[in-house]
C-alpha cells in the first residue's frame, strides 16, 4: 500500500510526463518565447489548472528531475521547497536524497 506522499509524487510525475509530451508536440512550432498552457504540477490529483510557460522556461525547470512548476497557492508535498518564483508560477524542488 502506498503512502500519501508516494501517491502525491505519482500525481506530480503523471502531470510532468503529460507536460513533456505536450512540449514535444509543440516544440519548434512558432515563437520560442510564446507561452504554452502546461498542466500545473502540484500535488492535487484533481488539479486541471494550467501554468503559462515558454519552451525555454519549461526546459530550465525540467532539466532537474526534482523540480516542478506549480501555481501559487497550490498544494505542495511535505519537504518541497520553493526555489524560484515568477509572476506566473512557482518552481518547487523535492528534497535530494544522499
Amino acid at each position: 500500500m502506498s503512502t500519501r506522499n508516494e501517491r502525491l509524487r505519482e500525481n506530480q510525475e503523471a502531470f510532468r510526463h503529460a507536460n513533456e509530451r505536450l512540449e514535444g508536440v509543440v516544440d519548434g512550432k512558432g515563437d520560442a518565447e510564446a507561452l504554452i498552457p502546461f498542466l500545473c504540477e502540484c500535488a492535487d490529483a484533481a488539479c486541471l489548472d494550467t501554468v503559462q510557460a515558454s519552451h525555454a522556461e519549461f526546459d530550465v525547470v525540467h532539466a532537474d528531475d526534482l523540480r516542478f512548476f506549480i501555481l501559487p497557492g497550490h498544494p505542495r508535498m511535505d519537504g518541497e521547497e520553493v526555489v524560484d518564483r515568477t509572476a506566473r508560477y512557482l518552481i518547487v524542488e523535492k528534497p535530494r536524497s544522499d
